[in-house]
This record gives structure tokens, C-alpha cells and sequence, in this order.
């Protein structure tokens, strides 16, 4: 009798967890990316692909870097991230390449990757889930996205909240302070800068200053040393490696006339920091906002 029952009990136990199982399975996971397009997976990507240097450092710092196949030749940081095979550069997708990986999601960069190599993924019938931040509050709500597709969800949700509680400190401290006119220089020649549109922008306005391309199109426009001058930057920043730094600041001083250039506020960022949409671009927007100070406190 006691068998029987220890049997009966036995089947009962087995059928329950049965019943139990279909209620812990994943649902689909559905986000919007910044395409608006709606990506929907069965459950969460562990096989992924980034397309953009930017994407591969937030996935590793939601702890998702485990679950990355595939990366771009750019991407560097962190240290782990360069051993990941390479799909693709600045010109070229190898897509038999992305094809044998077998992703679960690719993330891609709008601006920075093009719509055509999007397009051909989809004909591909690969699952992409499309990027471009252009705010800074962009970055928390990212990571918190990035969480739900990669079931990352607490990490992804700490790492925002971190995010926006350094970005209040930020707002908090410069917020009120004297605007500044900042020209942000790319490139040398011809001479390049980013509009209003662009992340690096949005941390001028952060740290109070004003851009003063901000107007200007496309996202990355050609500008003239004539039109600079009018404009007349209190600040000009660039970014590259330190080597570069005393040379660019010798042919700034051709044009002495630029107050910025008068008062030697010409100042270097490291790009990482600041061009990459990332939780390091808050570093980026210390270093802006201290070389903004420098104009503040010492003037022309």
C-alpha cells in the first residue's frame, strides 16, 4: 500500500512540473528600433552580430559580450572584443561570412552602416535590429533594450540607472552656466564638423556649450575657414591620438583672429569617448565640459 501511494504521489509530482513548464518558457520578445520597424525573436539572441564598434562595446557592458559571433574591424573595447571574428569594414559586409555565423540578431548602425546593407540582411532574411542615438538620454534606453533582446534585463536596467544618475549630476552642474561657442572639427581637409543632429552636439549643449554648426546639413558638413570666422568659436575641439595635437594647433594659429585661437582654447578628446554612442561617452562629456570651464574661468 505504501508503494502504491509513494507511486500515485510519484505521477502526481511528474505531472504538475509538466504543467508548470510552458509557464517558465520565454515569450516573444518585440522592441522598436530606431527605424521604427518592430524586431520580434521566439527568445532571447545568443548569437549575435555587431555591426558597429558603439553596439559591441553596450552588449559587453550588459554583460551580453559572451553571446557576440560576429563584430566590425573597429571594434576594440573591451579588450575581449578584438578576438571576435570580423565581418565587416568601413566598405565591405562579408555576408556568406554573417550567413555561417547563424545569428540570432544583428545590430546594426543606421548612419554609420547604411540602409542598403540593412536592406540586403533582410532579403537575407536575418533578424536586424537597426541603431542611431543622437541624444545622450538615447543611451540608457538603449541598454535597457539591449537587455530585453539579450535577457540582460537587471544588468541592462542598473546600467541606466547609473547612466541617468550621471547624467542629472552633468545637467546639475552645467546647466546654468555662461553658453559657450564651441566648433567641433573631424576632419582637416577638407574641414569637417557634425550638425545638431549628431551625439557630440547634444554633450555641447550638456556641458553648456552651443555648436555652432548645430544648423547645418547634412549630419556631417563641409565648412570653410571663411564661414568659421564669422561664426567666430570661443572653443574649437578635435579628437585624435596626442601625436597630431601640436601640429593641428600650428595650423589653427594661422588665424589668429578666431577668438578661440587667441586665447589657445584648442582642445583634444579622445575619439572612443566622445563619437562613439556608449556609456564611456559620459568621460567624453567630463573632459567637453572641463575645456568649456577653461574658457568660462580665463576667457580670451
Amino acid at each position: 500500500m505504501k508503494l502504491f501511494t509513494l507511486f500515485v504521489i510519484s505521477i502526481i509530482s511528474i505531472g504538475t512540473t509538466c504543467t508548470l513548464l510552458p509557464a517558465i518558457a520565454f515569450s516573444n520578445i518585440t522592441e522598436i528600433d530606431d527605424l521604427k520597424r518592430k524586431i520580434t525573436l521566439a527568445e532571447p539572441a545568443k548569437r549575435i552580430i555587431s555591426l558597429a564598434p558603439n553596439i559591441t562595446e553596450l552588449l559587453f557592458h550588459i554583460g551580453a559580450g559572451g553571446n557576440i559571433v560576429g563584430v566590425d574591424e573597429f571594434s576594440n573595447y573591451p579588450d575581449e572584443a578584438k578576438t571576435i571574428t570580423r565581418v565587416n569594414n568601413h566598405a565591405l559586409v562579408n555576408y556568406e561570412l554573417i550567413l555561417s555565423l547563424q545569428p540570432d540578431l544583428i545590430f546594426s548602425w543606421s548612419s554609420g552602416n547604411g540602409y542598403e546593407i540593412v536592406q540586403r540582411l533582410d532579403e537575407l532574411e536575418l533578424p536586424v535590429f537597426v541603431i542611431e542615438v543622437t541624444k545622450l538620454p538615447h543611451i540608457p534606453e538603449l541598454l535597457k533594450k539591449l537587455g530585453r533582446l539579450t535577457d540582460k534585463t537587471f544588468e541592462s536596467k542598473r546600467a541606466a540607472a547609473n547612466f541617468y544618475e550621471k547624467l542629472g549630476h552633468l545637467n546639475k552642474l552645467y546647466g546654468d552656466k555662461k553658453r559657450v561657442k564651441t566648433f567641433y572639427q573631424i576632419w582637416d581637409e577638407p574641414i569637417m564638423t557634425l550638425n545638431g543632429e549628431h551625439l557630440v552636439s547634444d554633450v555641447i549643449k550638456i556641458c553648456g556649450g552651443v555648436n555652432i554648426f548645430a544648423t547645418s546639413s547634412p549630419l556631417v558638413p563641409r565648412v570653410n575657414i571663411e564661414t568659421i570666422m564669422k561664426f567666430d568659436p570661443e572653443v574649437i575641439i578635435t579628437s585624435g591620438t596626442h601625436e597630431r595635437l601640436e601640429s593641428w594647433k600650428k595650423t589653427w594659429s594661422r588665424w589668429k583672429n578666431i577668438t578661440a585661437v587667441k586665447g589657445g582654447h584648442l582642445y583634444l578628446l579622445p575619439p572612443d569617448l566622445i563619437q562613439r554612442a556608449t556609456y564611456r561617452t559620459l568621460d567624453g562629456a567630463t573632459y567637453m565640459c572641463k575645456y568649456l570651464d577653461q574658457y568660462r574661468e580665463y576667457g580670451s
